[in-house]
């Protein structure tokens, strides 16, 4: 498959993006088998796959591993995208509240908590890493766990206390543990004694609660 992508980056994090003697902008290329093209005088990156992928989502990947280090995360989570079932996500503050200073201000503190506190709590709540760059706020994780984590954000964005957010994400978090248990209780031993990765147990009872909501709608 091949294709490509351009996206613009703020000039200060065109650095961090190339790494030292190149490191970055190298390991990135031989991850995800696709080629990155910077200008460091604008910003653009041009993220060209010229050949047949092992993987052709590895070139939408090595979109979003660009586009998550021009939002201020470090490369190394940055790179963690190209783990099965990892997604990046942009919440638009200016989407949110519009363009007022204040506003802007105001939502990022609330996001970001004392000291970081907030953002350190709904990251080792969900198990995922989150960046508050600008008028942006990045999330990387699993798509499951992504999900409360954004709806984590956005209600914090618009005014709900911490305590009732923080309440929410303890209790959907339970939620998924208590899915995983009653899948796992309710199959035969012998169909999924196999796996011993716990990340993938999960994903496959993630699959199933999805699939069957599709069923039901």
């Amino acid at each position: 498959m091949s294709g490509e992508f351009l996206v613009r980056l703020p000039l200060e994090r065109i650095a961090v993006l190339i790494g030292p003697k190149g490191s970055t902008k190298k390991h990135i290329e031989d991850l995800t088998g696709c080629i990155l093209k910077i200008d460091s005088n604008n910003g653009d990156v041009v993220i060209l796959a010229e050949e047949e992928l092992d993987d052709p989502i590895n070139l939408w990947k090595a979109r979003d591993i660009v586009k998550a280090i021009g939002r201020g995360f470090s490369p190394q989570r940055a790179y963690t995208i190209m783990q099965p079932n990892y997604i990046f996500e942009i919440i638009s503050l200016r989407e949110i509240v519009g363009t007022s200073s204040n506003a802007l201000r105001n939502v990022r503190s609330r996001v970001i908590g004392r000291k970081g506190s907030t953002r350190n709590f709904i990251e080792q709540a969900t198990r995922t890493y989150i960046s508050v760059y600008h008028n942006t706020v990045g999330i990387i994780g699993e798509l499951r766990y992504v999900e409360i984590a954004r709806t984590a954000v956005i209600r914090l964005i618009h005014g709900a206390k911490h305590s009732t957010v923080y309440n929410f994400i303890e209790r959907q978090m339970r939620e998924l543990s208590e899915k995983k248990a009653a899948f796992w209780s309710s199959q035969s031993i012998g169909d999924y004694a196999q796996i011993t990765d716990l990340d993938e147990l999960e994903r496959i009872i993630f699959e199933e609660e999805k699939k069957k909501k599709e069923e039901s709608s």
